[in-house]
């Protein structure tokens, strides 16, 4: 998992950074509801430089989709 995301995560769902997987889903984040989304969009955004569009946004369910959006969009990860 690479460590600038999971921190990142961590932050915006206010959970620790180990507790980050990729099996990670966001019925499993009492936290992770609509405005924490729009929390995470923003964050993702800022952080790696990227612009996210509607379906990515939806698609963004579990640690898994947020990686695979985030490599779509040409973020390297590492992973």
């Amino acid at each position: 998992m690479n460590q600038h995301l999971a921190s990142v995560l961590a932050e915006v769902f206010g959970i620790r950074a180990d507790q980050i997987t990729p099996e990670l889903t966001k019925n499993q984040v009492g936290s992770w509801d609509s405005l924490k989304q729009m929390d995470l969009v923003m964050t993702l955004e800022r952080e790696f430089g990227i612009a996210l569009e509607i379906p990515d946004i939806v698609r963004m369910d579990s640690v898994k989709n947020i990686v695979d959006v985030l490599a779509g969009k040409g973020v390297d990860l590492g992973t």
